[in-house]
Parts: structure tokens; sequence; C-alpha cells
């Protein structure tokens, strides 16, 4: 079964497991999520309470692997989801230099900062908190955009020129942070 179809046959459980594992980016399954709810099958506030407590419950399992995980069972996860050891270097480096902050970016890379969050030390409440905070953020964010593109797949809106303003915002500001990092890195 497609993991679309799990999601509407089983309801929120099927939006909660579908996220829990994170096989497939989490952004596809949070725009669906979005679609559903537009299509009345979800409510947007309960969608938005499962996708965080997924996340969280599923972020606070790889914490606890990576606190507590022998080099055996690290060795194992870090195969089956593609972890580097250089990635692990690179994130324990960037804690370090740029402090618990960090964790605020968790979303992008989901089981690499839970991991390397476990091994670096850091404590199980800051690291709830800044999962949470985060993954409320993006899950909004992911559901808002697909509960508004399915309302415009539904011809009711043909033109996405009310959403100019917002693409061309996006890309500025991240012109500007891919700029101030060429500059950093000049420096160094």
């Amino acid at each position: 079964m497609a993991w679309h179809a799990w999601m509407e046959s089983y309801g929120y459980l099927g939006i909660m497991v579908t996220l829990m594992f994170p096989f497939l980016p989490s952004e596809v399954p949070l725009a669906y999520a979005g679609y559903l709810v537009h299509t009345a099958q979800s409510n947007i506030v309960l969608m938005l309470l499962v996708a965080v407590f997924s996340f969280v419950v599923s972020q606070n399992i790889f914490f606890t692997i990576g606190q507590l995980g022998s080099e055996r069972l690290l060795g194992r996860v870090f195969k089956l989801f593609r972890i580097s050891e250089t990635r692990m270097v690179q994130f324990q480096q960037q804690m370090e230099a740029r402090g618990r902050f960090i964790l605020l970016l968790s979303p992008m890379w989901r089981m690499g900062f839970a991991v390397g969050a476990g091994l670096t030390g850091v404590s199980r409440l800051t690291f709830t908190l800044a999962t949470t905070v985060s993954f409320f953020v993006w899950s909004a964010f992911f559901i808002w955009g697909g509960k508004k593109l399915g309302h415009g797949m539904n011809g009711r809106h043909h033109d996405f020129h009310q959403y100019t303003p917002w693409i061309v915002g996006l890309l500025l500001l991240l012109g500007v942070y891919l700029y101030v990092r060429k500059k950093r890195m000049l420096k160094k």
C-alpha cells in the first residue's frame, strides 16, 4: 500500500505512522496532509498536533539511540539511514561553534540531528523543546501549503500571482543567506 493510501485509509493514525518513520522526506506527507485538510477529511488543528507529536516521538527515539546506543547499534543506524560519520563530526563541531540553537534546524536533517544531539550530551528537555518549536513551524508551513495548493487545484484559483511576493521574499532571504555564508567562508 502506498503511503498516501495509508494516510487516507487510516486517518490520523496513518498520518502519524507515515511521519514517524523517516524513510520519506517529511515535506511530502505534510503537504498531502494539508491537501486532506482541504478536502475536509481532516481538521487542520488536529492534523498539526498529530504531526508535531509524531515528529517529537520519533526524534526522541533517535535521540535515545544516540545517547545510549552502543557502537554496533550506532553503526547499524548510520548504515540504515545513510548517515555518515563525517556528518556526525560536522554536527558536533556546529554544536560547539553555534550552541544549542542549531537544534532549531532539525527538520532539515531529522535523524542526524537527533542522533547527533544524543551523542553530544544535550539535555532531553532542551532537545525536546527545540524539536517541538522547529517541527511546529515546519509542519504548519507545509500543511498550510498543501491546503492552499489543494484549494488551487480545484479550480478556485487559476493563478498564483498572490503568492509571488512570498516566493520573491524567500528567494531574497536565500540569496542573502548564501552571500553571508560565502563571505564568512572567505574570511576563514
